[in-house]
């Protein structure tokens, strides 16, 4: 039988139409045991809220740079869906998140990825704090990631069962491959810069080329003792089905999509359930 990879709910979306970072949301995929992701970005104040850009105009009914902000401001906000509309949805901070996290009802296989979005250099000595307060009691349902791997280091330093995950991945790293052919020293030079990884992050795309030249850059990571997340896999892509069949034989073992819930049944037409 195929082994079936996870499905990871990408911004705590099930669908695409649901508000990214939402926290209902959160605490179905925690309850259920679910492997999630949400964006970190730094706060003036030394917290940390979930938004992915470095601006806060398209996600939210605010302007300006998320490190203007303070966490008291995040808390008048209002976050918007994909086609700008406005919700009833509040921002979430990281110390909403881990106190969800933390509590009893939560699954032991869930799973929650930080993606790191700052520079780590930047923080200040009260964000380094304020993030080890918030996670000190539940560090181990969580995974750091970014592509900074000394920075997670020192971030993460003293969390207990915290997973630290790393993105190799540029915009020009696809082209770069393309061009050169070379996925094997690529997966191999990232697999040796993070032996400490749990997950290596790979865009979908960079997988099948690499499938293409005879490369399964994924058994690279993974005979380095280090899971592969493909990312990110919708149902609208092309030849979506053959997509997600390629990526199970290459062996990955989790792959980020904004619709979970479709792409499993999707994932059960590729991998037939046997009795």
């Amino acid at each position: 039988m195929s082994f079936r990879p996870a499905l990871k709910w990408h911004r705590l979306r099930q669908v695409r139409t649901d508000c990214a970072f939402g926290l209902t949301s959160m605490l179905q995929g925690a309850a259920c045991g679910a492997s999630m992701e949400v964006d970190l970005r730094a706060l003036s104040d030394g917290d940390f809220v979930c938004l992915h850009d470095a601006t806060v105009d398209r996600e939210t009914n605010a302007a300006g740079p998320v490190r203007d902000f303070t966490s008291s401001d995040v808390g008048s906000m209002l976050m918007r869906s994909d086609d700008g509309r406005l919700t009833e949805v509040r921002p979430m901070l990281l110390g909403d998140l881990a106190a969800a996290m933390g509590g009893e009802a939560v699954h032991p296989d869930a799973l929650m990825q930080l993606d790191f979005k700052d520079d780590i250099g930047t923080l200040s000595e009260e964000h380094r704090q304020r993030f080890h307060d918030c996670l000190a009691s539940c560090a181990s349902r969580f995974i750091l990631s970014g592509d900074d791997p000394a920075g997670l280091l020192s971030l993460g330093a003293g969390l207990s069962g915290l997973k630290v995950g790393y993105d190799p991945c540029r915009d020009d790293t696809l082209a770069s491959l393309q061009r050169t052919g070379a996925f094997e020293a690529f997966a191999r030079d990232a697999a040796r810069a993070v032996p400490f990884a749990a997950y290596a992050y790979l865009e979908y795309p960079i997988i099948l080329a690499g499938l293409d030249a005879g490369v399964n850059v994924v058994s690279i990571f993974r005979s380095a003792g280090i899971k592969v997340d493909a990312y990110t896999l919708n149902a609208d892509h092309s030849r979506v089905e053959e997509t997600l069949g390629r990526l199970v034989q290459a062996g990955v073992d989790q792959i980020t999509t904004d619709e979970p819930l479709v792409l499993e049944r999707l994932l059960s037409r590729v991998i037939p359930q046997r009795g």
